[in-house]
C-alpha cells in the first residue's frame, strides 16, 4: 500500500526509501481547498510518490511541497514532483531553497559520504525552478481550507530545518528533529548528520515541538507516534548519550570506527553490526561520522 489515512484529510505515504519498506515516510495533508504534501523522499520515489497523491485523491488541488529540510530522503523528489502537478509550489526554510534550486553542493557532499550503490539507489536530485520556490517563514501559517498548518523552526539536525504543525488536528510532522525509531526495532537512532551537529539547537527543537502539547508525531523514519513526557526524556536522553559517548571515545583518542561499533551497542544492545537492517546500518555509520566531525574539532 502506496498511502493509508491517519485520520481524515491525514494520510501517510511509504515511499519506499532505497528499496526498503518502512524507512522513509511523506505526509499529506488534505483541506477543502488545497493540499500540501511534507517531504518527498528520494528522487527515486518520485513515480512512487505522485502515485501516492494520486491515490489520496488530492491531486488536483495539490499546492504546497513543503520539504522539512534539504536532505535528499526528504527533499530528492522536489522538483519532480512539482513538475509533475502543476500549480504547485515549494515552500521550505530560507536556508533550504538554495540547495533545491541548485543542489550541486548537496550532491557533492552526499557523495563524500555514500557509496556508489547507495547514491545510485537515492537518484540523485533535479534542479528546482526558482519560480516556483517560497520562503517559509518561522510561525507562518497557511490555510488549506478548514485545515491550517504552521511552520516550526527547528535547527539542531540541520539549521535549515523546519516541522510542520497540523494546527486543527494536533498533530507536528517533526522531519528529523525527533530521534527516529523505525517499525521493525524497538530502539532510537539520533539523526545526526555530517558535517555538524548542534545539540543545543536540538535539544531546543524537541522542547519546542513537545510544548505544543502534540496529539501525534507524524516522524519520516517512521510513521506516527504517539507523545508523551516519557517520549521526550527518552529522546533527550538518546542524543545526548550519543554525543556524550563519541566525546569520551574522541578524547582518548577514539575515530569514527570506535564510535560506531560504540553506538551500535549503546542503540541496539547488538555487537554486531552486520545483523542490523541495511537502513539501520548507514544510519549509524553517518551518525559515528557527524559525531567525530563535531567533536573532534573541540578536542
Amino acid at each position: 500500500m502506496l498511502v493509508a489515512a491517519l485520520s481524515r484529510g491525514v494520510y501517510i505515504v511509504e515511499t519506499g526509501g532505497l528499496g526498503y519498506p518502512n524507512t522513509v515516510a511523506a505526509y499529506i495533508v488534505a483541506g477543502e481547498k488545497y493540499s500540501a504534501i511534507i517531504d518527498t523522499g528520494y528522487a527515486s520515489s518520485a513515480r512512487r510518490v505522485a502515485s501516492a497523491i494520486v491515490e489520496s485523491g488530492v491531486a488536483s488541488n495539490l499546492r504546497y511541497i513543503i520539504p522539512t529540510h534539504a536532505h535528499l530522503d526528504h527533499c530528492g523528489a522536489t522538483s519532480e514532483l512539482a513538475s509533475i502537478f502543476k500549480g504547485s509550489r515549494v515552500y521550505a526554510h530560507e536556508r533550504a531553497l538554495p540547495h533545491l534550486i541548485n543542489p550541486s553542493r548537496l550532491l557533492e557532499s552526499v557523495k563524500s559520504i555514500y557509496e556508489e550503490h547507495i547514491l545510485a539507489a537515492m537518484g540523485g536530485m533535479k534542479p528546482l525552478d526558482e519560480s516556483l520556490s517560497q520562503v517559509m517563514e518561522d510561525g507562518e501559517e497557511i490555510d488549506l481550507g478548514g485545515v491550517t498548518i504552521r511552520s516550526i523552526y527547528t535547527h539542531g539536525h540541520a539549521p535549515h530545518h523546519l516541522s510542520i504543525q497540523i494546527v486543527e488536528k494536533g498533530y507536528i510532522a517533526t522531519g528529523d528533529a525527533v530521534p527516529s525509531r523505525y517499525p521493525f526495532t524497538g530502539y532510537f537512532i539520533p539523526n545526526t548528520v555530517p558535517p555538524k551537529y548542534d545539540l543545543d539547537q536540538a535539544l531546543r527543537s524537541i522542547g519546542k515541538i513537545f510544548e505544543l502539547e502534540p496529539r501525534l508525531l507524524l516522524t519520516p523514519h517512521y510513521g506516527p507516534i504517539f507523545p508523551s513526557p516519557e517520549l521526550q526524556g527518552k529522546y533527550e536522553e538518546v542524543i545526548v548519550g550519543s554525543v556524550e559517548l563519541a566525546r569520551r571515545l574522541i578524547n582518548g583518542g577514539g575515530g569514527v570506527e570506535e564510535i560506531r561499533s560504540s553506538l551500535v551497542t549503546y542503540l541496539t544492545g547488538q555487537r554486531v553490526f552486520s545483523m542490523l537492517h541495511p537502513y539501520i546500518q548507514s544510519a549509524i555509520k553517518l551518525s559515528a561520522l557527524a559525531l567525530y566531525q563535531t567533536y573532534k574539532s573541540s578536542t
